[in-house]
Order: C-alpha cells, then structure tokens, then sequence
C-alpha cells in the first residue's frame, strides 16, 4: 500500500512528547490530541526533544510530518 502524504498549506504547532529523530518516530500533541509524529525530512541529522515546539508540515496516513 503506497503511503498518501498530504501537505498542508499552512503550518500547525505542536508539542513533542516522545521524541523524534530520523531513524524512528516519536509522538507529538497538536490541537488538543496526541499523535505520531516523523520528520518531514528524513535525511537531516536532527532529534526533536520532548517539549520542543515544532512545525506539522503535512500527514502521512495517520503520521504527522513534522520540521524544527
């Protein structure tokens, strides 16, 4: 099954609870609910931290992609 990503056209703020980092995925709270959460781009030597603020991009299937 290909994954559908869909980006949005305006960026939303979330909070990290789990963190997340290129090799795994972690979990974010955006607009009340908590959700998993990846890079949007995975190629970046990058680990979000709990408590971050960070930037939803977009959403692969039920995954929220996310940037600092």
């Amino acid at each position: 099954m290909k994954e559908e990503v869909k980006l949005f056209s305006t960026p939303i703020v979330a909070i990290v609870e789990v963190a997340i980092a290129p090799s795994h995925s972690g979990r974010v709270k955006c607009m009340g609910t908590y959700w998993p959460a990846r890079l949007y781009h995975n190629d970046c030597n990058l680990t979000l931290e709990p408590n971050q603020k960070v930037q939803v991009v977009g959403i692969a299937n039920i995954t929220l992609l996310v940037v600092r």
